[in-house]
């Protein structure tokens, strides 16, 4: 969401991601000025390297838009892990190594002399989308994204409920019955992108599927090449979409049984998938919810795409 009409009020929003870090500049009401700068994370550089190119994107997203650190008034981070925004430090990641205990908002409050927020990036994208996409006009909306992993944030009346400090709605870390096994795991283990890659190379491994012909190999199988072969009628592939269908459907509907919120918002790579997706996600949710309930939920895709934890890191 790229608007040059943004008022006197500048802040910086800065996405620290397992795979990527962006950094826009905007209004604090979460109008980019110009499309983040983007890079992709080199794991083995860990948090210092992160750090480093941090700093260099800051300075280069100033410079594009003419201003210098004395327009901006306030900086927010989205953070991709475990942290306590009481204290402002950041506890786990669980993709890149050395983000453990590390003090990340009196580090940047020195780096830049300006307020500093942060935030579990997840929680921050469902602010963004809360309050400038799917969510716009709810006051109670549940936001998970379904990628590498799975998040969730929980943002009621346009604020993020943060739990006691260190964070609320991590759905990932929810458990549901596992469709292979029926014994217990956690969501992300079945119904992230990672989760149905795994399980669809397993079951094409015991099974001829179109999935290993549409991938071209079979450990390059991945929930894009799930979609691609159910779409064309791969039994395999069905099985393994309807599988994960339901499992979200449960994860789901024990959600609106919760918090009955007004809104669930699916963003991340596994959204993106289509109507086989959707439609079977939707029913298994209205089958398993409270009928007094469902009728006033929706459960709808993201709107913001990959601007959207820095649009939430500016609205922090």
């Amino acid at each position: 969401m790229v608007n040059n009409d943004v008022s006197n009020s500048l802040a910086i929003g800065i996405e620290i991601g397992g795979t990527k870090i962006q950094v826009g500049i905007g209004s604090a009401s979460g109008k980019l000025l110009m499309p983040p700068v983007r890079r992709q994370v080199i794991r083995e550089d860990r948090a210092d390297g992160i750090l480093r190119d941090i700093i260099v994107m800051v300075a280069e997203v100033l410079a594009s838009t003419g201003h210098s650190l004395s327009d901006i008034n306030r900086i927010g981070i989205g953070f991709g892990g475990v942290l306590d925004t009481n204290q402002g430090v950041t506890l786990k990641s669980y993709q890149i190594a050395g983000w453990d205990n590390f003090p990340l908002k009196d580090w940047a409050e020195k780096q830049w002399g300006k307020p500093v927020v942060i935030q579990n990036d997840a929680s921050t994208a469902g602010l963004a989308e809360a309050l400038h996409g799917s969510g716009r006009g709810y006051s109670r909306v549940f936001y998970m994204t379904i990628g590498s992993g799975i998040g969730g944030g929980w943002i009621v009346d346009g604020k993020v409920d943060n739990g006691q400090g260190i964070g609320a709605a991590e759905m990932g870390h929810t458990w549901i019955p596992d469709p292979i096994s029926g014994g217990p795991a956690e969501l992300e283990q079945i119904c992230s992108g990672w989760g149905i890659g795994r399980r669809a190379r397993a079951a094409a491994e015991n099974k001829m599927s179109l999935m290993t012909e549409v991938a071209g190999a079979l450990n390059a199988i991945d929930a894009r090449v799930v979609y691609a072969a159910a779409e064309q009628g791969d039994d395999v592939a069905i099985q393994i979409l309807n599988e994960t269908c339901q499992t979200l459907g449960i994860a789901i509907s024990n959600v609106i049984a919760l918090l009955h919120p007004e809104r669930v918002i699916v963003g991340g790579g596994v959204s993106l998938m289509g109507p086989l997706f959707w439609n079977a996600l939707r029913s298994e949710v209205t089958a398993r919810s409270m009928p007094s309930f469902i009728s006033s939920v929706e459960v709808v895709r993201a709107e913001l795409g990959e601007d959207v934890v820095v649009i939430g890191a500016l609205c922090l």
